[in-house]
């Protein structure tokens, strides 16, 4: 049975991944200056679906409720089975995200762009989206990432690890799109795996097709994405889904 197959891969995987992570979780927690650093792991943002519409892969968790637990947790804290960009729709969400949780806002908002009501981005949301991330710590901030791994003398094995585990995660779900945020998750994944130069820097986002797998890549720039680079943006990403 090809669905049995395909959860033995996923378990397979999500067994190395944990493995791999609590080893480097004992070697930061020898280094004072690392553990200064990070404050944990999380491998994904709600829950694991195969074949999903879209998977978001971004940079790393970020500092999240800035709790600095240092432990390996596949889920964050309440987010297992859904997606941490549904809070936008919360009432109270100003009060839990005072600056707003603006990655959340910016993704859900191309969705509006697109014509959609709240209804519609919901429901997809819950039942067609997966999120992980390129790096599973979590660190207030992408510079301090391979200052932590570098504590321990793991900055270029935890590239190549990172890189391993997130292309692993592609080709297990299968997801329709891959939407990479941010041109640094886009130039790992995109410029370094696939040895593919598909960034186009006037529109400020980039797209590769994988025609093996038969995934659409699509990554946007996290700074400086004007009104016209979005409109633009949010069109490859109508014409593709």
């Amino acid at each position: 049975d090809i669905n049995i197959m395909e959860n033995n891969k996923l378990e397979q995987w999500k067994k190395e991944v944990e493995t791999y992570l609590d080893d480097l979780n004992k070697k930061l927690l020898k280094s004072e200056k690392a553990k200064e650093l990070y404050y944990g792991f999380e491998v994904m943002d709600g829950g694991l679906k195969m074949n999903p519409e879209i998977l978001f892969i971004g940079i790393n968790p970020g500092e999240g409720n800035g709790e600095k637990h240092h432990k390996v947790k596949f889920y964050p804290e309440n987010y297992k089975d859904r997606i941490s960009y549904l809070d936008v729709f919360n009432d109270d969400y100003r009060d839990d995200y005072p600056n707003g949780y603006h990655l959340a806002e910016k993704t859900i908002n191309f969705f509006k762009l697109m014509g959609w009501d709240n209804d519609k981005i919901k429901s997809f949301f819950e039942n067609k989206v997966c999120k992980s991330n390129f790096y599973y710590i979590a660190t207030k901030s992408s510079k301090e990432i391979s200052q932590a791994s570098k504590c321990i003398g793991l900055d270029g094995e935890y590239f190549n690890k990172s890189a391993y585990f997130t292309i692993q995660l592609i080709k297990t779900l299968k997801p329709k799109i891959v939407i990479l945020e941010g041109k640094q998750v886009f130039d790992n994944i995109v410029e370094e795996c696939y040895e593919k130069s598909a960034w186009s820097e006037p529109d400020q986002f980039g797209y590769f097709y994988d025609e093996q797998e038969k995934i659409h890549l699509i990554g946007y720039t996290r700074r400086g994405f004007t009104n016209e680079n979005r409109s633009k943006f949010i069109n490859k990403l109508k014409e593709i889904l």
